[in-house]
């Protein structure tokens, strides 16, 4: 058995925890540092599993001398609505594509966006209750896609054409893998920063699942990514003490604050650009 540890920041801790969950219950751990900014996280695993950790994360791996646990559970699957239900297995997953619920595979793998983290389930219950009520066609982009769930979650409810990105190449590699296994043919994935981002065309949904700093950076550039009259965007990532500085922001911008949910210490939000808003404002 082996140990991997890395030193994060103490804000990513969470990210990293859902980004993690592929290696099975009870084999993370994360410790706080003296600093309190900064927390290290170790992994136990077997060798290959080391090697591929060092590969995409970084960090340091030496070996272990005690190991104990189920290195891989596979979990029910999530239900969004009525509308979604959400696999990590392949197993039942192909059964449950006889649903009339759309049924959405996503093992957990390295890239951050199971459906579990109350952030990414926020945005897929915002989802599925926007979807029902836009008119077709309708078009979707999905800034830091992660795992790529959100972009395949719009997809499965009805978006003609999904754009995602993620400054994360892992996390690109890993949605792509994901949209191809729930035969997504319409998402289009690439990588790029949120920050540097031109959005090319404009669309009914924006879907943002970042931390709350880079959120406030990007609001003006995804609001040139949204339609101007009624177009959504859907932001999370926020922790709930952060909440009304980002819907201040939103509100700066010319969208309507129409819903907040908050669970535990983090929050999402749903706004609109109201009807007869010039689209250069």
């Amino acid at each position: 058995m082996w140990r991997w540890t890395r030193l994060i920041s103490a804000k990513w801790e969470d990210a990293w925890a859902e980004r993690l969950l592929f290696l099975g219950p009870g084999r993370v751990a994360f410790i706080g540092w003296p600093d309190g900014k900064r927390v290290r996280v170790e992994a136990f695993v077997e060798e290959k599993e080391v090697r591929g950790l060092v590969r995409e994360f970084g960090g340091k791996a030496a070996k272990a001398r005690l190991w104990t646990g189920d290195p891989q559970t596979p979990r029910a699957p999530l239900n969004i609505r009525g509308k979604l239900r959400i696999f990590s297995d392949p197993e039942p997953f192909e059964a449950g594509r006889k649903d009339r619920r759309k049924a959405i595979l996503i093992p957990s793998g390295m890239a951050f966006g199971t459906g579990e983290h109350a952030t990414t389930a926020s945005c897929l219950r915002m989802l599925c209750d926007v979807a029902g009520g836009l008119k077709q066609p309708w078009t979707a982009v999905d800034a830091g896609t992660g795992s790529g769930i959100l972009a395949i979650a719009a997809s499965a409810l009805g978006a003609e054409r999904v754009e995602a990105f993620d400054f994360d190449p892992a996390c690109v590699r890993i949605s792509k893998v994901n949209a191809r296994a729930n035969g997504m043919r319409n998402i289009r994935i690439k990588r790029a920063d949120v920050l540097e981002w031109s959005p090319a065309e404009r669309h009914e949904v924006v879907v943002a699942n970042l931390f709350s700093d880079l959120l406030i950076r990007a609001a003006p550039i995804l609001k040139r990514a949204v339609r101007s009259r009624g177009g959504v965007v859907i932001f999370s990532g926020v922790l709930r003490t952060q909440l009304e500085e980002v819907r201040g922001v939103f509100e700066g911008l010319g969208f309507d604050m129409e819903r907040t949910v908050v669970r535990g210490k983090w929050s999402a939000g749903l706004c609109r650009r109201p009807d007869g808003t010039s689209p250069d404002q």
